[in-house]
């Protein structure tokens, strides 16, 4: 009986884990496993954002990838939180969704995946290196340019 007892309370222990859900941040050895991530874009329930400038994601992105900047605003952090929130009314209570993000490796990544898993959202994903870096690390990449329907 001891057995049961304690062999449903793991059961219970690993499902509640698995349902908070987590930040997934890749690393540079991690590329293919994020490249697998990036299968996902187009699905319908992956949300691909490009944090950079509207002008760097306009000369190049990820295929998928939305420019997540669209407005000028004044400062870095109003842009962020803007995008934030931009997403959040985007996705509603979507909140299991996959949410993928890239920037500059210059933390805006891990700033609006924290906010979001903050803010409910527990299927976050980011390239840590930044956009230029992933482009190195792949072979014959072609980039996405253009207007983006954000």
């Amino acid at each position: 009986m001891k057995k049961i007892i304690i062999a449903l309370f793991l059961l219970l222990f690993v499902l509640t884990g698995c349902m908070k859900g987590e930040i997934k941040v890749y690393s540079d050895e991690q590329i293919d496993e994020f490249n697998k991530v990036l299968e996902n874009v187009g699905n319908g329930k992956t949300k691909a954002y490009d944090l950079r400038t509207y002008e760097e994601c306009y000369a190049g992105r990820i295929p998928g990838f939305y420019c997540a900047r669209v407005d000028e605003v004044e400062d870095e952090q109003t842009a962020l939180d803007k995008i934030i929130t931009n997403l959040s009314l985007l996705l509603g209570d979507k909140k299991n969704h996959m949410i993928i993000l890239v920037d500059n490796a210059d933390g805006n990544a891990s700033y609006v995946a924290s906010k979001l898993f903050e803010n409910g959202y527990k299927n976050v994903h980011y390239f840590e290196n930044g956009y230029t870096r992933y482009v190195q690390l792949q072979k014959d990449f072609i980039p996405e340019t253009g207007e983006c329907d954000c």
